[in-house]
Order: structure tokens, then C-alpha cells, then sequence
């Protein structure tokens, strides 16, 4: 039996360390979002699309820096982005949700 997650959570860690001081707990404010996906139906096309703009949208949300004009920065939240995505696409552990995935990042 399939118990499907009706909500996720990005979590950034990797990158936020580099782009600013933390505390000695990091994890107490690594920023995250939830991501809630109970109204789609991942078992066709447009849903899964759907809940992979969600998590596209919530990632860049949480990674800090893309439009800045420092390009370490700004390389720095790609990498940040792209990670999000992949743990929450694997999170949900749907093959269609994954596919889509696949397929993005194989075009960049």
C-alpha cells in the first residue's frame, strides 16, 4: 500500500552557509516552505506539472541570491535551487514527478 505525502518541505542547508554567518545551530534558521500538493492528482499529466512549478517556485523562494549581481552568489542559489528540487522531487517518490524532472534538468 502507497500512503501518498500531502505536503513537503524545502529545507535549505548547503548553501545558505557560504552566503551568510550562521549561528552554531544552522539548522534552527535554514529557511523552508511547504509545498502543498492534496488538490492534485499526480497521476496525470497537468498535475504533476503542476506540483513541479510548486516546487520550482518554493525553491527559488528559499534560495537566497539568484538576481544577484555577485556571481558567486547567484551560482551559489542555482546550486541551491537545483538541490531543493531534487530532495523534494525524491521526497515524493513519484515516477511521473520524476520523469518530469529528468527531463528539465537534462535541458537545463
Amino acid at each position: 500500500m502507497t500512503t501518498v505525502v500531502s505536503k513537503l518541505t524545502l529545507a535549505v542547508v548547503s548553501v545558505v552557509a557560504p552566503l551568510a554567518s550562521l549561528a552554531a545551530t544552522p539548522s534552527a534558521d535554514v529557511p523552508s516552505v511547504s509545498v502543498r500538493y492534496d488538490d492534485l492528482n499526480l497521476s496525470t499529466t497537468d498535475g504533476v506539472n503542476s506540483l513541479y512549478r510548486r516546487i520550482s517556485s518554493a525553491a527559488r523562494e528559499v534560495c537566497p541570491g539568484v538576481y544577484s549581481r555577485e556571481l558567486s552568489l547567484r551560482a551559489a542559489a542555482r546550486r541551491c535551487e537545483a538541490d531543493a528540487v531534487a530532495r523534494a522531487v525524491s521526497d515524493v517518490n513519484n515516477t511521473h514527478l520524476a520523469m518530469v524532472h529528468a527531463a528539465h534538468v537534462s535541458h537545463g
